[in-house]
């Protein structure tokens, strides 16, 4: 008993040592910002794991009260001016990723986990060339046919009258799309029975455990260490199909029959790096279908629920469709074309926007040297983070920003606002996929409302916002997704 009061008094007096550290002796003393926030990391951990993604929102109301610099963490400070940010992250500038917060996204051999700028690159460098949009246009034809497939479903639910929930389709077609991308072959979870209800269950538990992993990565290790046939126990049927197939790469002679992927682009490529390079492209495999899963299907998901709540926009899209005389029945389509649609890119675009991509906030490093703003000077070394949601949710930038309208991407300052919109992230790390993304999205909507016409089957906007940002934006837990009705055009 007295040793374990000496231990628990020890631990009590180490954390009031770190305390009053961070909070008058750190370089980041400073800053402006809740007291308990910049004291420990047990602040962030509440809004995080137990509260479930709810930090962003937390930042948001920092900025509110201590203005568009705020000290969010004992070891990092977050800016809410987007000018500062598309300069800071710019793709000139070498910055590191805080590994802190993205260790446990995908593995450290993972591109998207990689924390120093040069070892990215090198990554990154290997497969470029299959993620450019030249190779992306050369996989249109197999993004057609996993949307045409959803349309045969769609169909049978016209048919028989009943209502759709297009999110678990939308999922479905990303999940499909990216896996088959990246591997010799697909997920098919257009073929399950739940329509891949359980598998994005499970990619939903992956991000919530991830959060919490990254408070408590010295559990790690531990799990590395559990059994197979204990491992294998906790793990959902679509979670061990995904396993299964990504383990496809570690026979040669699958991989020799297979056409040209992802996985085998990595693999032939001759810039090796030491270590587990097996063990690597398991975690890239990994890390690019979960992330081009939840985050494609949530953006779907959204664009088609706003186009729905307004009959002049659905209107106004079907005639530029008809106008455009596009079939979208045949293999041959040039998805330049249906990119080049002025008003069907205006509602992608302003459908990204409220989607956000990324949910919750970048954070990177500059070693090099301080970054100035204003006349905070931060010192090298500590992580700087951004939200791409409270730039696209800022008034300044977009009048009425919780109104969907496209029409505000046709005007002559469009170009300039681009620039604003981040949900692939910016600057050198930026999402790797997002070419794949938006080819799925462009061919996705417009292949949806070509062919039916849909109706919104009682699905509110508290179904689809955000309200848990674990990486991904997720709506709440007992949401419903988007349920629609049908009918064949």
């Amino acid at each position: 008993m007295f040793i374990f009061v000496l231990l628990l008094g020890g631990l009590a007096l180490w954390q009031a040592g770190t305390a009053i550290y961070h909070l008058w002796f750190s370089p980041l003393a400073k800053f402006p910002g809740p007291k308990l926030a910049a004291s420990t990391l047990l602040y962030e951990f509440y809004y995080e794991v137990i509260c479930s993604g709810q930090y962003t929102r937390r930042i948001e109301k920092m900025h509110e009260q201590y203005g568009p610099i705020v000290r969010i963490s004992p070891y990092e400070v977050h800016i809410k001016d987007a000018d500062f940010c598309v300069e800071a992250f710019s793709p000139v500038k070498k910055l590191d990723k805080y590994g802190w917060w993205y260790r446990v996204f995908g593995g450290p051999g993972a591109t998207v986990s990689t924390e120093h700028h040069d070892v990215h690159r090198s990554r990154r460098a290997t497969f470029k060339n299959l993620l450019s949009p030249v190779a992306v246009r050369g996989f249109v034809p197999t993004i057609l046919e996993k949307v045409k497939q959803a349309g045969l479903i769609m169909s049978h639910h016209a048919q028989m009258g009943r209502p759709i929930n297009m999110s678990n389709l939308y999922r479905c077609i990303a999940a499909d799309t990216v896996s088959a991308y990246a591997l010799p072959a697909s997920l098919n979870l257009l073929d399950s029975e739940d329509l891949g209800e359980e598998f994005q269950s499970g990619l939903r538990l992956f991000f919530e455990a991830a959060t919490t992993m990254r408070f408590l990565g010295f559990l790690q290790p531990l799990m590395m260490m559990m059994p197979d046939i204990i491992f294998k126990r906790l793990l959902s049927d679509p979670a061990k199909s995904l396993i299964k197939l990504i383990r496809t790469i570690q026979r040669p002679s699958d991989m020799e029959k297979s056409r040209s992927c992802l996985i085998e682009c990595i693999k032939t490529n001759k810039y090796r790096e030491q270590g587990d390079f097996r063990e690597r492209l398991l975690q890239e495999a990994e890390q690019f279908i979960v992330a081009g899963t939840e985050t494609t299907g949530y953006a779907l998901s959204v664009t088609t629920f706003y186009i729905l709540q307004n009959a002049d926009i659905q209107k106004k899209l079907r005639q530029e469709l008809v106008d455009a005389q596009i079939s979208l029945n045949e293999d041959d389509l040039d998805i330049t074309v249906l990119q080049n649609l002025p008003y069907l890119s205006a509602i992608i675009t302003e459908g990204l926007r409220f989607a956000h991509g990324v949910g919750s906030r970048l954070p990177r490093v500059n070693k090099t040297g301080d970054v100035q703003y204003r006349q905070w000077r931060i010192p090298a070394g500590v992580p700087v983070s951004m939200t791409s949601r409270l730039h696209h949710e800022d008034p300044q930038l977009f009048p009425e920003p919780l109104t969907f309208r496209p029409d505000r991407w046709l005007q002559p300052d469009s170009k300039q606002l681009r620039k604003y919109l981040s949900p692939f992230g910016l600057g050198s790390r930026i999402c790797p996929g997002m070419h794949l993304a938006f080819s799925e999205i462009y061919i996705a909507i417009a292949y949806i409302f070509t062919h039916f016409n849909v109706e919104n089957n009682g699905t509110t906007k508290e179904d689809l916002i955000s309200v848990h940002d674990l990486g991904a934006p997720f709506p709440k837990r007992d949401s419903k997704g988007l349920q629609v009705t049908l009918q064949l055009r």
